[in-house]
């Protein structure tokens, strides 16, 4: 299926100003380093935990070897995706800047302009569908991989806190609940608070209505609760917060490059279409270890 091109500018002629496209938005969990990436993952990899048990008994002469070690593991199995795009240069000479084509019926340039603002949008496109898929993600969708919001709700033994509709009202209680459940093990490790944006909003309201050190909803109040960062990130769905261990959480690529490498391919020079071609490849995955360390609200 050929891609479509829907054109709802009325300018022709020379370019007026730089092409820009959408706001850039980065995969939040990785940029703001949420999770540990394991790159150059060629196929798939074994993640490993062990759990040791106490052998420690009073001392004696003698050697008695006591406790135990426990090793299981889980796959991460990173999903091979591809975004390919294909485009008449002609719709661009009609519409956009001639001048930087040439002048030739031949098209023998697609604008400069136009790429690179082009370029941007497949990039940041990508990126938000990166963040998306790293909480929300499903397979079985083509373009998609698991994400942790899946495999979580299919393991039991993760610390799970019923959720509701999130409020300026509740939030403080809700977060209470997540911070009774966490294991008291894990409390002092580096713990993020995974949040979607509507409890961010939420939670500033909150506190900006409780007079948040008698300003009011005077400037930015801190993301904190109990000692506690709250990290907003765009893929996590509302009313729904994830508490986990950083070093417990993995996303898994092949090269990390390959999500901001975009293969382009003028078919003038092989078939003489007219056409441009764009391709992006690239390998995408999440996994985590130990579910008894995590914590899930809403889920």
């Amino acid at each position: 299926m050929a891609t479509t091109v829907t054109i709802n500018s009325t300018y022709a002629g020379e370019v007026a100003g730089e092409i820009i496209g959408k706001a850039f938005k980065e995969a939040d969990t990785i940029s703001k380093g949420l999770i540990t990436v394991l790159p150059n993952i060629p196929f798939k990899m074994t993640v490993r935990k062990l759990r040791y048990a106490n052998g420690r008994v009073d001392y004696s002469c003698g050697f008695a070897p006591a406790g135990s070690v426990t090793l299981t593991e889980k796959v991460l199995e990173p999903k091979k995706i591809k975004n390919e795009l294909e485009l008449c240069k002609e719709d661009f000479k009609q519409t956009w800047d001639a001048a930087s084509m040439g002048f030739s019926a031949h098209n023998d340039n697609l604008p400069k302009d136009e790429a690179q603002a082009l370029l941007v949008e497949i990039l940041a496109d990508t990126a938000e569908a990166t963040e998306k898929d790293i909480w929300q993600g499903d397979a079985v969708n083509s373009g998609e991989f698991d994400g942790f919001i899946k495999i979580l709700t299919a393991d039991a033994a993760v610390n799970k806190v019923t959720g509701i509709t999130l409020t300026a009202a509740n939030i403080i209680a809700e977060l209470n609940k997540i911070y009774d459940a966490i294991p008291d093990a894990i409390l002092h490790k580096d713990l993020v608070w995974a949040v979607p944006y509507q409890a961010e909003k939420l939670y500033k309201q909150a506190i900006g209505a409780a007079d948040y050190l008698n300003a009011g909803v005077v400037g930015d109040k801190p993301l904190d609760f109990l000692a506690n960062d709250l990290s907003p990130v765009s893929g996590m769905p509302a009313n729904t917060i994830v508490v986990y261990d950083k070093k417990n959480f993995f996303f898994g690529t092949g090269l990390m490059s390959d999500h901001n490498d975009v293969r382009i391919k003028d078919m003038d020079d092989v078939d003489l279409t007219g056409q441009v071609r764009y391709k992006m490849v690239y390998t995408a995955g999440v996994q985590y270890a130990n579910s008894e360390d995590i914590v899930t609200y809403g889920i």
